[in-house]
């Protein structure tokens, strides 16, 4: 089935999928870098040592903040990268 669907695509179109998939993995390695650039830095648990402590609003809301919501975005962002690329070389391969 697969080899009917993928043996009637043209060498033209091969070029355009190409070329799509070289785009979008650029596109979303530059929203990577954004978002990346975008979040703070951690401590690494300082705070801890010096008495601080994490039941503060931030602490209690943090499923909710700016931070955690880049984190998402990350992960997502990182996920849709990792699948366009494997179906690239799949698609490269063939």
């Amino acid at each position: 089935m697969t080899d009917l669907i993928l043996g009637s695509i043209t060498a033209g179109a091969w070029i355009v999928i190409d070329a799509v998939l070289m785009i979008l993995m650029s596109i979303l390695s530059i929203a990577i870098i954004v978002v990346v650039m975008m979040q703070e830095g951690e401590t690494g648990g300082v705070s801890a040592i010096s008495g601080g402590s994490s039941d503060t609003f931030y602490g209690k809301n943090k499923g909710r903040s700016k931070e955690q919501i880049l984190k998402r975005v990350t992960l997502i962002l990182g996920a849709v990268m990792l699948v366009i690329s494997v179906v690239f070389f799949i698609l490269k391969s063939l």
